[in-house]
């Protein structure tokens, strides 16, 4: 009683895709697949892993963005916080969406941040400690999003610092010594992170 015939509620979701059909989407497809479909993991890790290969070029990042693929991407990790895909391919996304210098890629690396990126990259790293996938590509995002010298960039780097970042760091250089990109990355994003003349 009160609900007329052919209400949204009742309208069942359309299926989630196949990995395959995933693999064949636009950036704007991907962002919104991940949206609809975030409580799903196996879709999240296809549809991040998408997005961060679509976004290795660099005329698909800001679309990405405004498609919405950094919040869908932060949603995706605080959705699945104890599947490291997820993780993995959520920070891999975050890499390549927020990488740039220009003021777009800085306005990314902010929008990343007030999203909650940060925090869930954090989070991905203390969550997975000897997954050495995930703390690569989560140091990789710090380094990414905690670039610039601009009173932002130290502001992001100070968000990072606040959320736990140089001890996640630590601990990954620590758990992972043979890992080459877990060192380098490491080291990078503690430098990012821990740079400042003040």
């Amino acid at each position: 009683s009160g609900s007329g015939s052919g209400s949204a509620a009742h309208v069942p979701a359309a299926a989630p895709p196949s990995d395959a059909e995933v693999r064949a989407m636009d950036v704007a497809a991907a962002a919104a697949t991940l949206r609809v479909h975030v409580s799903v993991s196996r879709v999240a890790v296809a549809a991040c892993k998408r997005l961060a290969n679509l976004c290795l070029e660099v005329q698909n990042r800001q679309l990405a963005a405004e498609a919405g693929a950094i919040e869908a991407a932060v949603a995706a990790m605080q959705a699945h916080p104890q599947v490291a895909g997820v993780q993995q391919q959520g920070c891999a996304a975050l890499v390549n969406v927020c990488s740039g210098a220009d003021g777009a890629g800085r306005a990314r690396k902010q929008r990343a941040a007030d999203t909650g990126a940060i925090e869930a990259v954090v989070a991905a790293l203390q969550a997975h400690p000897q997954v050495a996938e995930v703390q690569q590509q989560g140091c990789v995002a710090l380094v990414n999003v905690c670039s610039g010298t601009d009173a932002a960039g130290r502001a992001r780097s100070q968000r990072a610092a606040v959320a736990g970042a140089i001890e996640a760091v630590v601990a990954a250089l620590q758990a992972h010594p043979q890992v080459e990109d877990v060192q380098k990355m490491g080291c990078w994003a503690l430098r990012n992170v821990c740079s400042g003349t003040d």
